[in-house]
């Protein structure tokens, strides 16, 4: 647990040292910086260490934006996102095509406070490993938009 944490606070501090940098330079205001990181990690939730289970904790994923000129400082937006968005965004911030054929949606629209009227409400979810390293049965779920 001492391990992860201190992890986690590295992290933390050099974020922090890279959007200093940014602004000392002067380009923090046209450059996009995003956190985010693989799905959450039980810290003792449900009795759990791991993360291979449908619970919140374990899905939820960090993603935090920074782009002064696009994205207004403490926006925050509870629509639905998942990492196959994260290339579309990319491409649509590049002012690229999206590729028809590709499975995500730009987040850039969220990001500037607008949600699409067909925007997504649920997701599927897949994790089999059985028998592997962490004897984890399958698991399948949706999971429907929370409702707070």
């Amino acid at each position: 647990m001492q391990d992860y944490l201190g992890t986690i606070q590295s992290v933390d501090d050099n974020v922090g040292r890279l959007l200093d940098e940014l602004d000392r330079e002067g380009l923090a205001q046209d450059t996009m910086v995003i956190y985010t990181s693989d799905q959450g990690f039980f810290l003792g939730d449900h009795g759990l260490f791991d993360k291979r289970f449908m619970y919140e904790e374990s899905i939820r994923m960090p993603f935090l934006v920074r782009w002064p000129a696009a994205v207004a400082a403490g926006s925050q937006s509870d629509a639905m996102a998942l990492n196959v968005d994260f290339a579309e965004t990319f491409l649509e911030v590049a002012g690229l095509p999206i590729p028809a054929d590709m499975q995500g949606r730009s987040l850039l629209p969220l990001l500037q406070g607008q949600r699409p009227a067909d925007w997504r409400t649920s997701m599927y979810y897949r994790y089999y490993h059985d028998p592997g390293d962490h004897n984890t049965a399958p698991i399948t779920a949706c999971a429907p938009k929370p409702t707070s």
